[in-house]
């Protein structure tokens, strides 16, 4: 059960956009919401004043944020202004406070680059322990004031890979609010020729080799599905066949109809391995929906 949310926000719009979620989560939950702000330091631009001015006008920021949500959140609502690296302040916020999962706003289609919230995004989901949910709004839409948003289906790639199931539990935290269904999806990757296509049969064993990879692939996620089942959860699979896995875990979202997928991801080694690595961040940028990412301590998937 979910007890603390931290939200970042950066004084834009764009950054409360994921304000409607967390205060939904807050009111299915009872859970309190924290508002999180970083000034980091520009020396470059400094002036006398200009970190106590700084602090003034965040504190006022969050202040006025907290007038415009009142009685919306189930729990109670706080706020930091905080001065440093903004990933490891926040990191160590979420630390300190006991945050049990954090909803921010990022980019999508482009580069995680735009304020701190891109860049933000992508370093604080590499360090933490703990769910994070980004949320991509639509570029130049004004943030909604309600939630909207219905998490009907919730999908979760799998790999075969203990890492790629460390984010099971977490789908099902969250679903469960929701009264989620879950769908577990494989992308199986194309053959590579294993023999001269100048040989004759090289296309009937290639044809094999895949028909073998999509079985044993529907197996293990009916073994993971039947697990789920047996604790009164809906659950539906699928195999996705594509050269990339991003691209395959994108196309059977949009298949299924999708509202969120939720996937375990690596952090100090980058986005980069199995194909929940280098494929986490083509599909938080390619989603319109929220994205749940969990990076497991490197013990959990030894």
């Amino acid at each position: 059960m979910y007890r603390q949310i931290l939200v970042p926000l950066d004084g834009s719009a764009f950054s409360e956009s994921s304000l409607p979620l967390a205060l939904e989560i807050s009111r299915r939950t009872g859970a309190a919401v924290h508002l999180a702000t970083v000034l980091e330091p520009v020396t470059s631009f400094a002036y006398e004043g200009w970190e106590g001015a700084a602090v003034e006008w965040s504190n006022e920021y969050l202040e006025s944020v907290v007038e415009r949500i009142e009685g919306q959140a189930g729990g109670e609502v706080t706020t930091a202004v905080l001065s440093g690296h903004t990933v490891e302040m926040l990191q160590g916020e979420a630390e300190s406070r006991d945050v049990d999962i954090v909803v921010m706003a990022t980019h999508g289609r482009g580069a995680l680059s735009r304020m701190w919230l891109g860049s933000v995004a992508d370093g604080f989901v590499r360090q933490a322990n703990l769910p994070v949910v980004l949320v991509r709004p639509e570029e130049n839409a004004e943030p909604a004031t309600n939630f909207e948003h219905a998490f009907e289906i919730l999908m979760i790639p799998l790999d075969g890979s203990a890492l790629s199931e460390a984010a099971l539990e977490h789908a099902v935290e969250f679903g469960e609010l929701f009264a989620s269904a879950y769908h577990l999806t494989r992308v199986v990757s194309y053959p590579i020729d294993i023999a001269s296509p100048y040989l004759p049969h090289t296309a009937q064993i290639n044809e094999q080799v895949m028909a073998d990879a999509k079985k044993g692939a529907a197996e293990y996620l009916e073994a993971s599905a039947d697990a789920m089942r047996r604790r009164g959860l809906r659950v539906t699979t699928s195999v996705a066949v594509d050269a990339q896995a991003g691209n395959g875990v994108l196309g059977e979202a949009e298949a299924v109809g999708a509202d969120m997928v939720a996937m375990a991801t690596h952090g100090r080694k980058g986005l980069s391995r199995t194909i929940l690595g280098s494929a986490a961040d083509k599909i938080v940028r390619g989603l319109h929906t929220p994205v749940l990412l969990f990076r497991p301590s490197e013990d959990a998937t030894d």
